[in-house]
């Protein structure tokens, strides 16, 4: 027997991070989340810049691992899009 397992959501910092993708429909850099974070999501706002960089790397690694996002380019110039389902929702 097999059972489906159904991704929740993200909630906090990572659904805001998507629904600012949604709302851009444009695939991110980390730099844009980078400073997406620093003038929305307060607990980040006042860390050092190196942290915050490596706190959207890892969002935009983990999110793609999830399969919320899609990565595009090469490592040095990768770029994130939403993952979107067969309906056309973002998953």
């Amino acid at each position: 027997m097999s059972e489906t397992v159904t991704q929740a959501r993200p909630t906090g910092r990572l659904a805001q991070l998507l629904d600012a993708m949604a709302a851009s429909g444009e695939p991110w850099t980390s730099g844009q989340v980078h400073r997406f974070y620093r003038r929305h999501v307060r607990s980040l706002a006042s860390a050092p810049a190196h942290k915050v960089r490596q706190v959207a790397r890892g969002d935009l690694r983990d999110l793609a691992a999830w399969g919320h996002l899609t990565a595009h380019g090469p490592d040095n110039r990768r770029s994130y899009s939403l993952t979107t389902s067969t309906t056309g929702e973002p998953s």
